[in-house]
């Protein structure tokens, strides 16, 4: 599935197209303020709960296929925390 794809498919599933989800990294006060670590951290454990769970969509897991769980949820807190306004720890 192609980037373009993938946002097509977001949008119609979430209501919300890809210019618009640029917005919330614009936010007062961030996102990172109002939900924090924790928020963060449910969060990339909820997300990857579901993905590693689901048989019907393989080929989205398959791009975590060289890295464990674990490795994906820590990797998707980082970079949501440093994107939503939190300490830089994605690199």
């Amino acid at each position: 599935m192609s980037k373009q794809e993938l946002r097509q498919a977001a949008f119609e599933n979430g209501g919300v197209s890809y210019e618009e989800s640029l917005e919330a990294e614009k936010l007062q006060p961030t996102i990172y303020e109002r939900i924090g670590e924790d928020g963060f951290i449910e969060l990339s454990n909820k997300f990857y709960e579901r993905v590693f769970e689901d048989k019907k969509e393989q080929w989205f897991l398959n791009i975590f296929a060289s890295s464990t769980k674990q490795e994906a949820i820590e990797n998707q807190y980082r970079f949501l925390v440093q994107t939503f306004g939190g300490p830089d720890l994605y690199r």
